[in-house]
């Protein structure tokens, strides 16, 4: 724009921010550019002066799981109240997709960058603070890092989940984990051991199987669980995508939910509430964090605040639906 009214940038500058010791010829010259043009002053003020483009990145790993659209949701919405516009990427949980989002977001010079990531890319989060750039975890947090994270206590929400079971009356209670690359996973199996050591409980290693948090992974975990000879009695899984896949290989055996085996999962995505029976889970304040993970990054955009700020943990609720019952109830 400054090369079409004929002008240096710092005089554009200038006009943008209403200062003086500029000719009102020169004043009405650029402002016929930006009108022929049609800049946003304001935006174009910003950028000059502060060398911000208003626009921060979000990476999520899986836009097919119904908890990250709320998630984005939140970041957006916010954002949006806070005159920033968001770049979308996602990588579906690959790792040369996580980098090249990076990547992406810093060609794009973004202000800064709201991202999920696996443990075993962590090198990424490394490169980032190496270079100051201004980056809050969401969701999952890679170990050592010292960007500040919005996460849910999973491992608090896992011990609930199994509690409840346990409570129950169930004793004999499998766990069908997330990639366990992933934090996230990690703490959702700390918290179920955890609840089983505290009731005195024993559990069986072949009663642990792995997914990846896809419906496909529930399937073929509760499938194995099912041809078990001695098979649980309860499993709670680490989201409700996999516990679907895992109805639906319960349904297929012909057995029944609660009546042979109990359900709990976690995320309470929509069709939670939809399926039948109804499943338990535990609930997370997904378009809260996303909305908190905006704030936290805007503000250390706007303020320049110290990286090493505490994260920000909020807590999961158990709902309680009709895929679980005790034995007292058969």
């Amino acid at each position: 724009m400054a090369k079409e009214a004929g002008v240096s940038t710092t005089t554009v500058s200038r006009v943008l921010n209403d200062k003086p010791d500029v000719s009102e010829e020169t004043k009405k010259k650029i402002q016929k550019v930006i009108d022929k043009l049609g800049y946003n002053p304001n935006g174009i003020a910003r950028g000059l002066v502060l060398q911000k483009t208003h626009t921060i990145g979000l990476i999520i790993p899986d836009i097919s799981n119904p908890f990250f659209p709320e998630v984005a949701k939140g970041v957006e919405d916010r954002a949006r109240e806070l005159n920033y516009s968001v770049i979308f990427c996602n990588t579906d949980n690959d790792k040369k997709r996580e980098k090249e989002a990076i990547d992406l977001m810093k060609s794009k010079h973004v202000d800064g960058i709201i991202l999920s990531l696996s443990i075993s890319n962590k090198e990424e989060i490394y490169k980032l603070e190496e270079k100051n750039f201004d980056v809050v975890q969401i969701d999952r947090k890679i170990p050592d890092s010292n960007y500040q994270a919005v996460v849910i206590d999973n491992t608090l929400g896992a011990y609930n989940a199994t509690s409840h079971l346990i409570e129950l009356g169930h004793t004999d209670i499998a766990h069908i984990t997330g990639d366990l690359e992933i934090q996230t996973s990690q703490d959702r199996l700390e918290g179920f051991k955890r609840a089983i050591g505290t009731f005195d409980l024993d559990y069986k290693e072949k009663w642990i199987v792995e997914g990846d948090f896809s419906k496909e992974s529930g399937y073929k975990a509760m499938k194995n669980l099912l041809t078990l000879e001695d098979r649980p009695k309860a499993v709670f899984i680490a989201n409700d995508l996999m516990a679907i896949g895992a109805y639906e290989a319960i349904f297929e055996m012909g057995l029944e939910i609660p009546q042979d085996i109990s359900v709990v999962g976690y995320d309470d995505i929509e069709i939670a509430s939809i399926i039948k029976p109804g499943l338990t889970t535990m609930t997370q304040p997904k378009y809260k964090l996303g909305q908190a993970a905006a704030d936290v990054l805007i503000s250390k955009i706007d303020n320049k605040r110290n990286i090493n700020d505490e994260d920000i943990i909020l807590n999961p609720k158990l709902i309680i639906r009709d895929s679980t019952r005790g034995y007292e109830d058969e």
